[in-house]
């Protein structure tokens, strides 16, 4: 009787919920679905993040990139995927081996191919059951699980990317834009004009100016994080100066010889002096050519004529000064021109193919200087210098008068033009210089180079704007408050990047995951069920079959004698047969029947009876072939990491090295796929064999067999949950699929960012000057100059080359010959740093008013000198409410005190009401020690120092070079702390007279001293001794270094450019890029070793170990074995009892089981029974007599 037609016959797990296992609940669902929707908010707000600042996050340098970041977000998004894979993996599993449980529980019936059907088996050929057996809870978990597997690991793993690329971000910068006042700039340019002062001092021009662009603009603080490749943006006003040459005569000119004999008489053989007389040459009175008058110049030249010139080019420009006047002695005379004409200039152009000169060709020009500023987008690079200038034309204007002494700054660029030693009036050329002759007309070397008008003019005006810019440069106040100005930082820096995606490809996985979770969730708490706990084991297997299954379909296995069909017989055997639910004794049961099919027209095809092929890992061939593909991956992974061991870049590039670096790329992660893969499927195929393998070794109890739950596929359950005491073959297997997981991950971050260098010998340095040698000429030099330059510095407006960046040393300069006019190449040179330690210690603070005084020790040689220092503090000190810092030296006579040490005295009003009370004056006494050491310096083209590293006892604290720095030092130090000169009022304050020796001086380094404080410090409330002394020790060492380098042909002994002197370094080459971890692939080498050790291991202990023509993986293909079982009506009467009741029962019962041949005896061919010989001493069943009553006798083979 069919199930629909019973009545009161509803079975009790149709109207209650039927057993679950834990991964199909709602709580580990839920806990699965939000770890998905975790993981997709986190990959989204990445991305979001990295779209709207440009990136994760940033490096300045590659080698700034530190390791266990990149590490962070390389294994940190890796291990979350594991977890993903293997939690949605252990849920997938239960819904795959327990889904042809749900579909037997259809109240309609399903085809009895069903009994025989297992998805577990694989997970790609799951799907394809699943869409022919219209399994479609199958066809929503298997593609996910797989899809999990094969593409998410990858997909995470890749998540962010490292990379070059544009970082910028906005900084606050501070610049000086105060320009010292008029009278100063007066000062300033008249003693400029004579060649003194900070506009007379060439040094100061090399150090700070080696290049400049275009324009000049306000000295910008630099930010701290910028590097070579840096560019800041700002807003501010810049300037520049232009020449307008828009008046031009052109003629003819006819020479004449030179019989002077005093010129004459120092020429070579074979030249001559050529005389040109241009008189009254016409042009345009006007700068843009529209005035009626007319402007007449004359010109008186002499030009040097070489013996083998064949056509030759004499080029002369002067300048007039701001009164319009010609400065003698002058080539030019001019009638009637206009006041605007600054500069004039001629171009004669001499054949001399014929061997004499008849006439050539002049071309007489008169230029007008503009001077211009503009509120402009000003960019400037690592160095401060003037990138680019971004201006619309409605913003230009003219040099501001009030701000400038305009006149003044042309009288100065012409003074500079007429003063210049190695004239600049005419180009480099071997055949002789600008001289006067005894007729006072002016000599001019010719020039086979011939140029046009426009490229001279060019030439000119390039030269009078750069003398602007260096003019102007000067006139910026970087000791001064600065100006807080708002910019943008542009930076070619090392970029962590979100993969954009790889980023919406990991969503769309993720989100189907949500998508089958909703499925699951929405679906199995309906479905119907008749599982009363988990049917893993074989003993919950007979219960099933015992209980579920009718005598008549029992008997029908019987009878088909199936004991030793394969699985291809048993799904032949299962076609036009269905399950449906009918009554029995009052129960549902299943009921296995022949449906009424059509016959077929199609031949049958034969199947062979030959038992089921082992698994893949325990057949020889197939063994041997994996054996050898692992053995060939660890040949590859040490062959390439062997390879990558490069010891010079230019095998980095080899094809070699390539090849390895592909596959060190692409093979860990498909290998490590391909290997997870392969022993997940040893594992469930050693789990699905195992309990049969005891079986049939006879004698197995109850746990080693049928009690065991093998049936759970994931191989991390035994090593978690002690309940499930697998065999130690299987808790081996576990190991190394958990070591597999190991081997994932480690395969996601086997690259990690690495800066590789090679350094190979070079012969692009030479010495500047010659080593080991020291002057003392400090009478030769200007410590004031060195103090506008140390203000610079201090404020990191500027880079200091060949010193350190902290301003400790200056080194020995090389120069660097650098034919591609690269500034990236590093070189590596050893080098003598001069530098200067100070030792600084408070004073005790005196009561007295208006006189203070102090007396302290130093030692001079073997003794201490005592030293005493007498201040008279003036009104203005004592009520000063600014910050105010003086450098005094000692009182007396004594030269080793003022030499070797001196006095510093600060006076700071407190920011907060808190300090009020507080001292706000201090007192310092500091000592100077020489410091001459050599180092092991890295640095680019310009001289500017990447790294050093100081060279283990090099120092030289003895000999001639050492007493001639100590004596400069002690000079340095006298002249630090003597007057200086007060050529601007925006550097100090009102003179006042100060206490008997201490004359009024002005206060440059006190300055300095309190602007840096402010900068470095600016938090500070009140006055802190070490910030202090910090400060002093740094503007001290920072003035030693720089005077130094300003003025180094004063100390030091320069050779000459003519004959360079190769010096010995090294030219490094770095690069930066993915390298693979050694530490990373020895370890996976290792992993994989393990592997291979295990696969062999398996192999070894389990080949040939089962002789049954099948495993039984299917609840259909265990019927046939335990139809005539006796114990299957025994694990009948467990069905009420639950799942660790009954294991407890078989458990007690100590009985031993066996799987194979019982017909000795009787029985079956082939059976799963207790191992007892089968003496029974229970009287049999109706159940038994009536298959024992059925024919016995089958065929082997099967046909359709």
């Amino acid at each position: 009787m069919r199930v629909e037609d019973g009545e009161n016959s509803i079975q009790k797990w149709r109207t209650t919920r039927g057993w679950l296992p834990r991964t199909l609940h709602r709580p580990y669902l839920f806990t699965l679905a939000g770890l998905f929707t975790f993981m997709l908010a986190a990959v989204e707000t990445l991305r979001q993040w990295a779209k709207r600042q440009g990136g994760i996050v940033h490096w300045a340098y590659e080698s700034d990139l530190p390791t266990a970041i990149w590490g962070a977000y390389t294994y940190l998004p890796l291990a979350f995927a594991l977890l993903a894979i293997n939690l949605f993996d252990a849920c997938a599993q239960d819904v795959l081996r327990l889904e042809p449980f749900f579909q037997l529980a259809k109240a309609e019936g399903v085809s009895a191919s069903m009994l025989f059907t297992n998805y577990c088996s694989n997970t790609l050929a799951a799907s394809f059951m699943a869409v022919r057996n219209r399994n479609w809870i199958v066809l929503a978990v298997a593609p996910v699980s797989l899809a999990f597997r094969m593409f998410l690991p990858s997909l995470l793993a890749g998540l962010v990317e490292l990379d070059d690329g544009i970082w910028t971000e906005n900084k606050v910068v501070n610049t000086w834009p105060s320009i010292i006042d008029l009278d100063s700039q007066k000062v300033w340019l008249t003693s400029g004009s004579s060649g003194n002062g900070p506009l007379g001092s060439p040094e100061l021009n090399a150090f700070f100016m080696p290049d400049p662009e275009d324009f000049t603009t306000a000295p910008v603080s630099l930010p701290d994080d910028q590097n070579n490749s840096s560019l800041l943006t700002l807003t501010q006003d810049v300037f520049w100066s232009n020449l307008t040459c828009s008046s031009h005569s052109e003629g003819v000119a006819y020479p004449q010889v030179v019989t002077d004999l005093s010129s004459a008489s120092h020429l070579p053989h074979g030249q001559q002096i050529w005389s040109w007389n241009i008189e009254n040459a016409l042009m345009e009175n006007s700068v843009n050519g529209s005035s009626n008058s007319q402007c007449q110049v004359s010109v008186i030249l002499n030009t040097l004529i070489g013996a083998d010139s064949m056509t030759v080019q004499a080029r002369f420009w002067e300048p007039v000064d701001s009164a319009g006047n010609m400065v003698a002695p002058s080539a030019f005379t001019t009638s009637g021109c206009s006041s605007s004409f600054k500069v004039f200039g001629v171009m004669i152009d001499m054949d001399l193919a014929a061997g004499n000169v008849s006439s050539a060709n002049y071309t007489m020009f008169a230029c007008s200087t503009v001077y211009q500023q503009a509120l402009a987008d000003v960019t400037l690079d690592s160095n401060a210098t003037v990138a680019s200038v971004n201006m619309t034309p409605a913003a230009v204007k003219p040099l501001n008068s009030q701000d400038f002494l305009v006149e003044g700054v042309h009288d100065l660029i012409a003074s500079r033009y007429l003063s210049t030693t190695t004239d600049v009036r005419v180009e480099s050329s071997s055949q002789g210089n600008i001289f006067a002759n005894s007729s006072g007309a002016i000599l001019v070397a010719t020039d086979s180079n011939v140029q046009n008008t426009t490229s001279y003019q060019q030439q000119i005006r390039q030269y009078w704007n750069y003398e602007f810019i260096v003019t102007i440069d000067r006139f910026f106040s970087p000791g001064g408050p600065p100006t807080s100005a708002d910019a943008q930082q542009k930076s070619l820096v090392v970029i962590l990047m979100v993969a954009s995606d790889a980023v919406t490809l990991v969503e769309a996985i993720l989100g189907i995951g949500l998508v089958a979770i909703a499925i699951l969730l929405s679906i199995y708490p309906n479905r119907p069920n008749f599982l009363q706990w988990d049917p893993g084991s074989i003993s919950a297997q007979c219960t099933l079959i015992a209980r579920l299954f009718t005598s008549s379909s029992k008997v029908m296995f019987a009878e088909a004698k199936l004991h030793m069909a394969n699985t291809r017989q048993l799904k032949r055997w299962a076609k036009g047969k269905s399950c449906e639910w009918v009554v029995e004794d009052g129960e549902e049961r299943i009921r296995v029947v022949d449906c009424p099919v059509p016959p077929s027209t199609r031949p049958s095809r034969f199947i062979n009876n030959r038992p089921d092929p082992m698994p893949h890992f325990l057949r020889p061939m197939i063994f041997l072939a994996e054996c050898f593909v692992i053995a060939a991956i660890l040949t590859l992974f040490g062959v390439s990491l062997s390879y990558i061991r490069w010891k010079s870049i230019n095998s980095f590039f080899s094809t070699g090295a390539t090849v390895a670096m592909v596959f060190l790329n692409f093979g860990p992660t498909a290998i490590a796929s391909v290997i997870g893969s392969f022993l997940l499927s040893v594992y469930r195929n050693l789990t699905a064999m195992e309990p049969w393998i005891r079986l049939q070794d006879g004698l197995a109890d109850a746990r080693q067999s049928i009690v065991e739950n093998y049936a759970i596929q994931t191989p991390l359950v035994p090593l978690f949950l002690q309940r499930h005491r697998k065999p130690g073959i299987l808790l081996f297997a576990s190991i190394v699929c958990l070591g597999d997981l190991v081997l994932r991950l480690l395969s996601g971050g086997i690259f990690t960012p690495q800066l590789k260098r090679y350094s190979s010998p070079t012969s692009a340095l030479s010495h500047v000057y010659r080593p080991g040698l020291l002057f003392n000429n400090s009478y030769k030099t200007n410590i004031d100059i060195s103090l506008v330059a140390t203000s610079r510095l201090l404020n990191n407006v500027t880079i200091l080359p060949w010193a350190t960046v902290d301003g400790s040393f200056f080194f020995t300069p090389y120069s660097v010959h650098n034919p591609s006019d690269d500034n990236y190449p590093i070189y590596i040179t050893t080098t003598r740093g001069y530098g200067v330690d100070l030792d600084c210690e408070e004073l005790p603070l005196t009561s007295a008013a208006d006189v203070q005084s102090w007396t302290y020790t130093i030692p001079v040689g073997s003794t201490q000198e005592t030293c005493s220092v007498e201040i008279a503090l003036t009104e203005r000190q004592k009520h000063s409410t600014r910050q105010s810092v003086h450098y005094y030296a000692p009182n007396g006579t004594n030269p080793a005190c003022q030499e070797s040490s001196l006095f510093v005295w600060a006076s700071w009003e407190a920011r907060s009401s808190k300090h009020k009370n507080e001292s706000s004056v201090l007192a310092l006494h500091c000592e100077p020690r020489l410091h001459i050491q050599d180092f092991r310096v890295e640095f680019d083209s310009d001289g500017t120092i990447e790294i050093l590293h100081p060279v283990i006892g090099s120092e030289v604290t003895s000999g001639e070079l050492y007493q001639n720095a100590s004596a400069l030092l002690k000079i340095f130090n006298q002249m630090l702390l003597g007057p200086h000169e007060n050529i601007t009022s925006r550097w100090g304050g009102t003179a006042t007279s100060q206490h008997r020796t201490h004359s009024y001086h002005y206060n440059w380094p006190g300055s300095l001293t309190s602007n840096s404080y402010t900068n470095k410090y600016s938090k500070d409330s009140i006055l802190r001794p070490s910030h202090f002394i910090s400060t002093v020790q740094g503007v001290y060492k920072t003035l030693f270094s720089t005077h130094l380098a300003l003025w180094g042909d004063q100390y030091f002994d320069r050779l000459p450019s003519s004959s360079p002197h190769p010096a010995r370094g090294n030219v490094v080459d770095s690069f930066w890029g993915f390298i693979p971890a050694t530490s990373l692939v020895v370890i996976i080498i290792c992993l994989l070793s393990i592997d291979a050790v295990a696969l062999m291991t398996v192999f070894t202990v389990r080949f040939k170990r089962y002789r049954g023509h099948r495993v039984p993986r299917t609840l259909g293909s265990l019927i046939p074995w335990v139809v005539e079982s006796r114990m299957l009506a025994d694990l009948g009467a467990t069905w009420e009892m639950s799942g660790r009741e009954r294991d407890k029962h078989l458990l007690e019962q100590d009985r031993k089981y066996r799987v194979g041949d019982f017909s000795a005896t009787g029985g079956p061919p082939w059976a799963l029974d207790y191992d007892d010989d089968l003496r029974r001493d229970d009287p049999p069943r109706d159940s038994e007599i009536e298959l024992q009553n059925r024919g016995s006798d089958g065929p082997s083979n099967e046909r359709e």
